[in-house]
């Protein structure tokens, strides 16, 4: 497992951990990207679709409490209009995905080489 773990200078000091990746949807299965150019921390390969229009991602561990979540679509789903959002829980993150305000399909996101961008950090 991997992660990134910053310490607070509070009183009672606590550990923050980054949890960050890129997924990519290629022949109709989410991937977690790996390569020379992408590095995923703290996310498990392992992602599903729990509806046909969310995306779960989950993270190699549970922890304390949700910090922010950040799900941020690149340039080219950006071009299109999709908009994610993600429900972030304290073992995964739910991602929502839409464009002009109306829900999309998970398979309206075949779109070769576009990639969703995951940021989480949690108390630990």
């Amino acid at each position: 497992m991997s992660v990134l773990k910053l310490h607070t200078n509070e009183s009672s000091p606590r550990t923050v951990v980054v949890i960050a990746g890129v997924i990519r949807r290629i022949n109709n299965k989410w991937q977690l990207i790996n390569d020379q150019g992408h590095a995923p921390i703290g996310l498990k390969a392992n992602i599903t679709e729990p509806t046909t229009s969310s995306i779960q991602v989950n993270f190699e561990k549970s922890y304390a409490q949700v910090l922010t979540c950040s799900i941020t679509a690149d340039e080219t789903y950006a071009r299109r209009g999709f908009v994610f959002g993600g429900s972030c829980g304290l073992d995964k993150v739910i991602i929502y995905h839409s464009r002009a305000g109306e829900a999309t399909l998970n398979t309206d996101l075949n779109i070769l080489g576009s990639n969703i961008w995951i940021h989480v950090m949690m108390y630990e």
